[in-house]
């Protein structure tokens, strides 16, 4: 039953996901910057990979995040505005199956978006590009999930839609624009205390960050680590849990919200 109603809820999240024309303008808009960008490398053919991956990889770091927290900021707050939030906490999945099925349902969404977004590339390139794809897709992805995540958290909190919305597009400026920044920042006004390998970490602590980053040493080789403080990546378990903690820890502190607000 619990199951039923779980898969019930993920086909109606994409569903009304795929209908919502915004989310689809912002993914289309993504996949045709991806093939433009596909077509301009394709014209360099004997240096076509070096220049659509990390040209790809730049693309990917500015509009994932936003997609995916556009698509998470709504999930609950929209529909405790729409008064039907007691209604879906009333079904036998509980506050945090609701979490759960939502996520899934809506990065369901991003992942269809991302796949004809980067799928387009190998059709534009003539295949040229193909065997870039698979490791630029598998990333992006769990990018998208860990700022998926943070937006379902975003609208747990907030009380209003447009609080949400407002809160989503400054998560975004501060971990795609401002972290990095603010690193920089941290380590001029401490005159180099502040070791650059514990920088390089720092960076990897920001999804966004932990993205360019792996994609960068996997376009360039270890060397371009050396700049970060860095021989090479750390390992590669490790950076799989921080993407991990980036999915689930958000997930699961909105369904302690919502049971505790359901308690209150």
């Amino acid at each position: 039953m619990m199951l039923r109603v779980a898969n019930a809820l993920m086909l109606n999240e994409w569903l009304e996901r795929i209908r919502d024309r915004w989310v689809l303008v912002i993914s289309g808009l993504f996949a045709l910057l991806a093939c433009g960008v596909t077509l301009y490398g394709s014209g360099l053919s004997s240096q076509s990979t070096l220049l659509i991956g990390p040209s790809l990889v730049t693309l990917a770091a500015l509009f994932v995040p936003l997609v995916a927290l556009t698509l998470g900021h709504d999930a609950i707050v929209g529909e405790r505005e729409r008064n039907t939030l007691g209604l879906l906490l009333s079904l036998p999945i509980g506050p945090g199956g609701l979490v759960f099925a939502k996520f899934t349902g809506r990065f369901m969404v991003l992942a269809c978006a991302l796949v004809v977004g980067l799928g387009g590339t190998v059709f534009f390139s003539m295949g040229r590009g193909w065997s870039i794809v698979p490791r630029l897709l598998l990333d992006t992805l769990m990018m998208g999930a860990g700022f998926l995540s943070v937006g379902m958290l975003l609208s747990v909190i907030a009380k209003r839609q447009i609080t949400a919305a407002s809160l989503a597009i400054t998560v975004w400026f501060l971990f795609v624009f401002f972290y990095d920044l603010g690193l920089l920042g941290l380590m001029v006004v401490t005159d180099g205390a502040v070791s650059s390998e514990v920088i390089a970490y720092l960076v990897l602590l920001n999804p966004a960050g932990l993205f360019r980053v792996r994609m960068m040493t996997y376009f360039g080789g270890s060397g371009l680590m050396e700049g970060l403080g860095l021989t090479e990546i750390p390992v590669p378990l490790l950076t799989w849990v921080v993407w991990g903690l980036w999915i689930l820890l958000p997930i699961i502190a909105s369904g302690l919200l919502l049971f505790r607000g359901r308690a209150e």
